[in-house]
């Protein structure tokens, strides 16, 4: 059975509403308004937990650096590893000198599992620049 989601209140339901009947959000109106990344970063507060993880894998690709600051409030915010995961793995690869400096942070963490997970997203980052988080995309303007 297909579950819809409300993204300003997330309750769910079974059917697609145009108007959210908790919170009164035009759903439509709003992910209308929303590029791609955008939903992605809407969809990493998703109360389903493989949603989160796939808005954070896929951000990772993009490289987006408007993901940062949700990506690192996703870890801080942590209530499953593999979701953490996710927003670790994707933070190394968007690399701007924001996430590399959170990164480095959870080499401190008191859990093992997170300072793992962090070291691995460090390490390829040792080999290449971290993009200028200035740039819409993080790339270099070099």
């Amino acid at each position: 059975m297909v579950r819809y989601y409300c993204p300003g209140c997330w309750k769910d339901s079974q059917e697609d509403f145009r108007k959210c009947p908790s919170c009164g959000l035009d759903i439509h109106r709003f992910w209308d308004s929303k590029d791609y990344a955008e939903k992605l970063i809407v969809s990493l507060r998703h109360p389903e937990p493989t949603t989160p993880i796939r808005a954070a894998r896929l951000l990772g690709r993009l490289k987006d650096p408007r993901a940062v600051p949700a990506l690192i409030k996703l870890v801080r915010d942590r209530k499953d590893l593999f979701v953490a995961g996710a927003a670790i793995g994707a933070l190394g690869e968007i690399g701007t000198t924001e996430a590399v400096a959170f990164l480095e942070s959870l080499l401190q963490s008191s859990d093992g599992r997170i300072r793992d997970l962090a070291r691995k997203a460090l390490g390829p980052l040792k080999t290449r620049r971290a993009p200028d988080s200035s740039h819409p995309h993080g790339k270099d303007s070099t």
